[in-house]
């Protein structure tokens, strides 16, 4: 089912995959990542069926076109305030790259998350926009603004895009966090967010934590993404049922 939520003089578009039984465990959340949408090509909507099938609420959303990181927190509390008003208040939040960085960041300030699921999610931002935009994230640093058009859609950022996500101190918020379940999930060939970022991410982390590696798995989990979805399930099922 579609809907809206509203947030400050925006909609922010969703959708809601709920259970087949009353018992419901929690509401996951799924935050996608830079330039990303709540279908995920198809691949968010697959797994949000799955998580649904073990009992749980799935919501799906899409973040405004600003970029931002500090928006992007704000708006993950938007979408929670929401869900806790009307569905469920266990909150589970399942962020893929930038949108786990913004998960972090939430879960670290308002201490209401349940669990949290960390896919390809980078605590360098600087090292992720280098290696997403290449030469683009210079144009940036000169204080031009960065226009595009490819696959992905049509972009455009000001300077203010890495001053915003400058000001975060992801490493610190990973500390900051209640102990509560995480899974990192990171795929061994992700030329974006390096392996080496997840396990610093996982090393921060407190316990109750999990750290899986897919064998071969790039920045989108293109070529494994069942085998991420499985490994999402059983977390899911051991620490939520």
């Amino acid at each position: 089912m579609n809907f809206k939520i509203d947030y400050d003089g925006h909609q922010l578009e969703a959708a809601v995959h709920l259970p087949g039984q009353p018992d419901l465990k929690a509401v996951c959340i799924m935050c996608h990542g830079f330039r990303g949408s709540k279908d995920g090509g198809g691949r968010a909507v697959l797994l949000a069926d799955e998580i649904a099938g073990l009992g749980f609420a799935v919501v799906r959303f899409n973040f405004t076109p600003l970029q931002k990181l500090s928006r992007q927190v704000a708006e993950i509390g938007a979408v929670v305030q929401y869900c806790q008003d009307r569905i469920s208040r266990r909150i589970i939040l399942l962020g893929r790259s930038m949108g786990g960085s913004a998960a972090v960041v939430y879960a670290s300030k308002e201490k209401n998350v349940t669990g949290l699921c960390l896919w390809a999610t980078p605590w360098n931002l600087t090292a992720t926009f280098q290696a997403a935009l290449g030469s683009g994230y210079e144009v940036l640093e000169q204080g031009q603004t960065l226009a595009r058009s490819d696959a992905f859609g049509n972009l455009r950022l000001e300077r203010e895009f890495i001053d915003d996500f400058k000001q975060f101190d992801l490493l610190e918020h990973l500390r900051n966090l209640d102990k509560i379940p995480v899974l990192v999930l990171h795929g061994s060939q992700d030329n974006i967010v390096e392996l080496s970022q997840a396990e610093t991410v996982y090393q921060l982390l407190p316990e109750p934590k999990e750290f899986k590696i897919i064998a071969g798995g790039d920045h989108q989990f293109a070529n494994h993404s069942q085998e991420a979805v499985l490994v999402v399930k059983d977390w899911l099922k051991r620490n939520f049922i």
